[in-house]
């Protein structure tokens, strides 16, 4: 591969259209070197169980905070690690090495990586600017944030070896002013598809002690949402199981199959005080008698410093 066919759209990217809300631009004015800090956020994450590849691409922009501006793509192969994390310039998504399309094309032209790969949506998107559960920075502006299941296909080669890549996967696009540390203490969410749907749900510890789930099931029937959700942990606080409820009526128990990788994901800036810490860990779940795979995500406030 080469940096002109990085440059190049990704037969298995879905497009600007196709990715509707998710592909909305980066905001290159929205805030004033005075205000809170703004964030342009775009993720996905990624799980081939079959060819044994997990990763997250994660790229964060700013027009008036510096500091939060940032480019990742980490990747596990087989039983090797990968990562990449550059700085981004302000109101883009393409670093040194790493570029992140809207349309689903992500590409990676480094020494140590490359990858070409398309993301293309599955489902509808899971809307989580509806139920104002992250209190806005600024009133009047509450932060803009979107999920949708995708297909992730493409090639990757790393140290004189080729891997075709054929996953699953979850596409993130947020947009707002955001401020970790400043707006909850705790979080936990889980992501995964489980045979023929798609599973989001995010639970908060605000930073005024409230306690709120939000999420989505997902499927060909379009996306119901999640009013609560009950994570089990073993002793060292890792995922066992979740109890989903939706406003169905219905209730989803996942479970833990197996433990596949991890990442730590850097969200905030370097600080000599708290700071906010988060772990990506991938696993397979069964639902119901259905098989799947995703991850959990746990992040919180570490205040010794």
């Amino acid at each position: 591969m080469t940096a002109a066919i990085l440059n190049d759209t990704s037969p298995h990217a879905g497009g600007n259209a196709a990715w509707g809300p998710l592909a909305t631009a980066v905001h290159t004015d929205a805030a004033r070197p005075t205000d809170p800090t703004w964030k342009d956020n775009a993720y996905v994450s990624f799980w081939d169980v079959t060819g044994e590849i997990y990763g997250a691409i994660h790229v964060s922009t700013s027009p008036n905070d510096a500091g939060s501006r940032r480019a990742r793509f980490s990747i596990q192969l087989g039983t090797g690690q990968v990562e990449i994390i550059e700085e981004l310039p302000a109101g883009s998504f393409a670093s040194e090495s790493i570029s992140f399309g809207l349309d689903g094309t992500i590409g990676v032209d480094h020494p140590d990586l490359r990858v070409l790969i398309g993301n293309a949506p599955l489902w509808v998107p899971a809307d989580y600017s509806l139920n104002d559960l992250i209190p806005p920075l600024v009133p009047g502006r509450p932060l803009q944030h979107f999920q949708q299941a995708c297909t992730v296909r493409g090639e990757i080669a790393h140290a004189g070896r080729t891997w075709d890549l054929d996953a699953i996967g979850m596409r993130d696009r947020t947009w707002g002013f955001r401020d970790e540390s400043a707006q909850w203490v705790e979080y936990a969410g889980l992501v995964g598809v489980v045979e023929d749907a798609f599973l989001t749900v995010i639970k908060f510890l605000g930073a005024d002690g409230s306690l709120r789930s939000d999420g989505y099931w997902t499927d060909d029937a379009g996306a119901v949402l999640i009013t609560d959700v009950a994570f089990r942990r073993n002793a060292a606080a890792q995922f066992v199981s979740g109890t989903v409820t939706l406003a169905d009526g219905r209730a989803k128990v996942v479970s833990m199959s197996s433990r596949r990788a991890g990442f730590f994901v850097p969200m905030g800036r370097e600080t000599d005080g708290p700071a906010f810490g988060t772990y990506d860990d991938f696993m397979t779940f069964e639902s119901d008698g259905a098989t799947g795979a995703g991850f959990f995500e746990q992040g919180i406030i570490h205040r010794v410093h």
